[in-house]
């Protein structure tokens, strides 16, 4: 149980452990075991909250352009292929297959078009019952 201490927004450490693991990506050094453990607590973070932690990646770590674009593909390719960083990618996956079985699809694209933010939640202009119709046709197809 987390105890919320002080004017810390109620998510601070789902933000910190993306913005860390961002970090440890976007260098041209080469992952080591603290580097690990980050992206795992990111995951960790991702699996007791899937859209939070989905958020907070979208926000921290695939939004913004890499710095180092090849070092960045080389340490994610390094991170992956750890066994518990795949485990964990797993369990992200089959969790949010059992927990959005019907609007996964709509999810993930209100979450990467950014329709929702992990700051402001707002109406968008765009997104029209059509936008709806276009993510569940492509399931169907």
């Amino acid at each position: 149980m987390e105890i919320e201490l002080g004017p810390f927004p109620k998510y601070e450490n789902v933000r910190s452990n993306a913005y860390w693991s961002r970090v440890h990506i976007d260098t041209s050094l080469r992952i080591d075991d603290s580097d690990i453990e980050e992206y795992k607590a990111h995951l960790k973070d991702c699996n007791e909250n899937p859209t939070i932690g989905l958020l907070a990646k979208r926000k921290y770590i695939t939004k913004k352009p890499m710095n180092y674009p090849e070092y960045a593909h080389r340490n994610m390719r390094d991170l992956e292929s750890q066994s518990v960083i795949s485990e964990l990618k797993k369990d992200l996956k089959s969790r949010i297959d059992k927990l959005y079985p019907n609007t996964k699809r709509i999810r993930d694209y209100i979450i990467n078009n950014d329709r929702v933010t992990l700051d402001i939640v707002e109406k968008h202009k765009k997104y029209t019952t059509f936008n709806k119709l276009m993510v569940m046709l492509k399931k169907i197809i």
